[in-house]
């Protein structure tokens, strides 16, 4: 029997004949790497330049080399550079197609590390191939991630410099993702086996309460659609952009319809959107200006203090502190009620920042002088989110303590009991 004390980190165990299965492309893995890297960027640029080329047809006076220019434009800003569009500065990302991006990228780190873990594989005794998937993974998402901005820079050299420079290190960032998610998923690797067993839950924990967030953003979006249903149609009427107008128009809105969602999440978390200079919509107030003629911005509700009512929002940020707290406490089932109000209230905070994050990438500028501020309040936010979240995290984690102290010292108060009639 084979000694594999010393394989716990490893990440792939494979048996002689179906290593040759999986590694199903006769390629070395940087060869997969390259090539699948700038199929991504090719692939992400082909379905825009289609956009633009149905936008192009439907407008008279548009030359085709504008609209595929403007194509490469919007791909810069899927990786955070601002870009220049009809003469104005934009810098908001759609984060959908960002998301895209790295599901597509996704599938490629995964074959290359697959190739890369049978040509590293080595047999044990009992003749498995074992392989240590952490340098695999690591060298598959670097490499993909390198290849990604190199792909994106030479792209985005053809707008402009400065944003091509901005988008490689954007590129940088979604490759190494994508890279990551893909290698560790192929290879089963995952880093959390060297945690302690306390902490392997927390990332769960937060994913759980982060998904709770954004399923209540959303379903403020939802709300605030069908009450301002008739605004949204009048905006889009007033475009007159005809049916394929339309149809272009629900899809650049569905491109950041991500970056909506993570606006409703600050209007729920109690810090509000700013809608340009001296605009703000909050849960208890609205107050704004000139708002550019986008049809989904009809979701905003007419000026003025809202009802009380209102407040209940603020709930969502507590249940997801709790069930952060919870999930949390769940993995612990032998701590203390100081070390459970701790790591729950850690744990909330760490959701609330990262909801800060992912936030911050949400906004950005629409144009110049008023628009160039536009999406979450995360001064606001940095303040609300995390005091949230880790509040009800402490109390969460602390009750859940003291629950568990009460019910375990019940039975061995009532053993001591028995003891003297034995």
């Amino acid at each position: 029997m084979a000694d594999r004390s010393a394989h716990r980190t490893l990440a792939l165990e494979v048996d002689a004949p179906t290593s040759t299965d999986r590694a199903t492309l006769p390629w070395p893995w940087w060869l997969v790497v390259g090539a699948g890297a700038v199929g991504v960027v090719a692939a992400g640029w082909l379905l825009l330049a289609g956009l633009a080329a149905l936008g192009w047809l439907t407008a008279a006076d548009a030359a085709l080399p504008d609209a595929l220019r403007l194509a490469s434009a919007v791909l810069l800003l899927a990786y955070g550079a601002e870009v220049v569009i009809a003469g104005q500065p934009v810098s908001i990302a759609p984060l959908l197609l960002t998301g895209v991006l790295v599901l597509l990228g996704q599938p490629v780190a995964a074959l290359a590390a697959r190739q890369a873990a049978a040509a590293d594989a080595r047999p044990d005794d009992t003749g498995a191939l074992w392989v240590d998937g952490g340098p695999v993974v690591a060298r598959v998402a670097a490499g993909y991630a390198v290849v990604h901005a190199v792909a994106v820079l030479v792209l985005g050299s053809t707008v402009s410099p400065d944003a091509a420079w901005r988008g490689a290190i954007g590129a940088l960032v979604v490759g190494g993702v994508a890279g990551l998610w893909g290698a560790s998923h192929a290879l089963g690797h995952d880093p959390r086996r060297d945690w302690p067993v306390w902490l392997r839950s927390v990332p769960s924990a937060m994913g759980a309460a982060l998904l709770l967030v954004l399923a209540s953003g959303a379903a403020a979006l939802i709300v605030g659609l069908v009450g301002g249903r008739e605004r949204v149609a009048t905006l889009q009427d007033s475009l007159e952009p005809g049916a394929m107008g339309v149809a272009l128009l629900v899809v650049i809105q569905l491109l950041y319809l991500p970056n909506l969602v993570l606006w409703a999440v600050s209007w729920v978390l109690g810090a509000g959107v700013g809608l340009g200079d001296g605009s703000l919509l909050t849960i208890q107030v609205t107050d704004v200006g000139f708002l550019p003629a986008i049809p989904v911005l009809g979701i905003v509700p007419e000026a003025g203090i809202h009802p009380p009512a209102m407040l209940w929002w603020l709930a969502t940020g507590v249940l997801a502190g709790v069930v952060a707290a919870t999930l949390v406490a769940l993995a612990r089932p032998r701590a203390r009620f100081d070390e459970t109000a701790l790591v729950g209230g850690l744990t909330g905070v760490a959701v609330g920042l990262l909801i800060v994050l992912l936030a911050s990438l949400s906004g950005g500028g629409l144009g110049g002088q008023r628009l160039a501020a536009v999406g979450p309040e995360t001064a606001a936010l940095v303040i609300t989110a995390p005091s949230l979240l880790g509040l009800a995290g402490l109390l969460a984690g602390l009750i859940i303590g003291l629950v568990r102290l009460v019910v375990h010292r019940a039975p061995m108060g009532e053993k001591t009991a028995e003891q003297p009639e034995k």
